[in-house]
């Protein structure tokens, strides 16, 4: 019987336990929708409660980690591709297509950037929850 009741405790505390990363993403949502309540936005916190339960019954952290990692690719795919248009507008030489490109050049970095810091954020959580 004490082995049965230690099993369900066990069980239990498998679904409840959410990784360091995942606590961080739920505390996220839990910002969001009190911006939500505070700004009187019934609607955007109705949607936002319930993408957050769904997001708490699956969540993991390498899931999530995954993801992030399939978005710096991304980003990366994306930079070298805006790289490659700024290089060609200024072997053109016109004027308004080098500063667009360059406009898209700077947001790419910028993307790239950001993908790589949640990396790097996602990837403290997980030590300090470790030592």
């Amino acid at each position: 019987m004490v082995l049965k009741v230690f099993f369900i405790i066990f069980l239990w505390s498998s679904f409840v336990y959410a990784g360091p990363v995942c606590k961080y993403k739920l505390n996220d949502f839990k910002a969001q929708i009190d911006y939500a309540k505070k700004n009187h936005l019934s609607q955007k916190v109705k949607k936002l409660e319930k993408t957050m339960s769904d997001f708490q019954k699956t969540c993991k952290d390498s899931d999530i980690l995954a993801e992030i990692n399939q978005n710096i690719q991304i980003t990366q795919k994306n930079l070298q591709q805006a790289r490659t248009n700024f290089n060609n507008a200024q072997i053109e030489g016109n004027a308004h297509q080098i500063r667009q490109t360059s406009i898209q050049l700077k947001i790419a970095n910028l993307e790239y950037i950001a993908a790589k810091q949640e990396l790097l954020r996602m990837k403290d959580l997980l030590k300090t929850q470790r030592q």
